[in-house]
């Protein structure tokens, strides 16, 4: 069994909790979150929530230690199936970890160039490019100058 580490900056355990979260798509071409090297920021947005940390930092290091009980490669030595296996019965026990760790995966996660192309979107920031939208309807504008002048 190798030793205890603290469970957000073990980056191997924290990448293969990443990949359970949200594993690759293999039709897309999409790697898992964790393969896309999204666990520094997403550790960071951690940390630095005052309210989320609380509830993840120790539900994360008590999945860790687990999983090191269970198998000597912890949640990273697992295959996929068992550490999805393996997660979905200490998400019983640790609610709040998947849901703390998810409110700042999401956000890295649909951001990544990789992942935007996979899902057909163009990889690129929306400024300055920027979107297609309609055109502004001349009477609604008139409209509500008229209504800012009476104010």
């Amino acid at each position: 069994m190798t030793a205890v580490t603290n469970a957000l900056t073990d980056r191997e355990f924290m990448d293969a909790l990443l990949n359970v979260l949200i594993p690759a798509n293999e039709a897309a071409g999409v790697a898992g979150a964790g393969d896309l090297g999204l666990a520094p920021s997403v550790v960071e947005g951690v940390q630095k929530d005052p309210l989320i940390r609380p509830l993840v930092e120790p539900a994360a290091q008590a999945v860790m230690e687990a999983a090191l009980s269970e198998s000597a490669g912890g949640l990273p030595g697992m295959t996929p199936e068992a550490g999805a296996e393996f997660l979905k019965a200490q998400l019983a026990q640790h609610p709040m970890l998947a849901m703390g760790i998810l409110r700042y995966l999401y956000p890295a996660y649909y951001q990544h160039p990789k992942v935007l192309m996979g899902i057909g979107e163009a990889a690129r920031p929306p400024f300055p490019e920027g979107y297609d939208a309609e055109p502004t309807d001349p009477e609604l504008l008139a409209k509500l100058q008229a209504r800012r002048r009476t104010e």
